[in-house]
């Protein structure tokens, strides 16, 4: 689930006696990262090693180090009595009006919209990040190269905070620099920490990107082809290309610790996250 989002939402539960918890697969370290980062006033527990993930038999079968889209509603004695496991995630009205049903109240009229739009962090996965770090090579034109090294400085030198701090003070004082080359720059900044000189790992990332949109594009034709022939021609080339990509997947888990690809989502998700609020409240 969105976790800005249902932070602008939380005086909702609140009225109606709802706590919320959510259970992140990161690290304590990470979790925490991201409660003060988007102002988190509920709990955000971590649960690294998926003892709860497996609990609840909500691992996503194809990235093992993720777990699905679940929510459940549990009364205080325990009882379960909304539950949604699902490729969408359910807003925070969806979860309301749940609670609201099960009391009978429903429908309130109470909604509230946030006033700052919070997109879901990305990349999702380690496979995303290393596609988005290995596609930026240079900095946008209207970027200071000295303002980026200094940044550099202070990350490699293990100031961290003061890094995001002084990024996030940069895109506020910045002008005509679109969010998009924000996004750019917060992958660039990724890539020059942690894959510079690693050409093994981009020339992957770039590998990944061609055959998932190899797949993609085949899957595009699959769903238009109306002659049997054809149809039958594409899903022999389709599940050539599936197997391709699921090996090229496979190669890149296996140098995941090495690569640092952890890392890489981590830092990409938290600069993209800062470059995305700062851009569009200094607009």
């Amino acid at each position: 689930m969105q976790l800005g989002e249902l932070q602008s939402q939380i005086s909702r539960f609140e009225q109606r006696g709802a706590s919320i918890v959510a259970v992140s697969v990161d690290q304590p370290h990470e979790s925490l990262d991201l409660i003060k980062r988007l102002g988190l006033s509920f709990d955000l527990g971590s649960d690294p090693e998926q003892k709860v993930v497996n609990a609840f038999r909500v691992q996503n079968p194809d990235t093992k180090e993720l777990a699905l889209h679940a929510v459940y509603i549990v009364e205080r004695n325990g009882r379960i009595f909304y539950r949604k496991v699902a490729l969408r995630r359910p807003t925070s009205n969806e979860l309301i009006d749940a609670i609201d049903a099960h009391r009978g109240l429903y429908p309130q009229h109470d909604r509230i919209e946030p006033l700052d739009r919070i997109n879901v962090a990305f990349p999702t996965n380690e496979y995303q990040a290393l596609i988005e770090v290995s596609h930026v090579e240079n900095l946008p034109a209207a970027i200071d190269p000295a303002q980026m090294q200094r940044m550099l400085g202070q990350i490699r030198t293990g100031s961290s905070d003061d890094s995001m701090i002084a990024f996030r003070n940069l895109v506020y004082a910045t002008e005509r620099v679109s969010t998009e080359d924000w996004l750019s720059v917060a992958a660039w900044l990724t890539r020059e920490v942690y894959l510079a000189d690693n050409i093994a790992a981009l020339d992957a990332g770039r590998d990944l990107s061609r055959r998932l949109a190899r797949v993609r594009d085949l899957e595009d034709q699959l769903a238009s082809e109306t002659s049997v022939d054809q149809i039958d021609e594409l899903q022999q080339t389709l599940a050539k290309a599936r197997g391709g990509l699921s090996l090229r997947r496979g190669e890149i888990s296996e140098h995941s610790a090495q690569w640092r690809l952890q890392r890489v989502k981590t830092m990409l998700r938290s600069y993209r996250e800062v470059a995305r609020v700062a851009s569009e409240r200094g607009s």
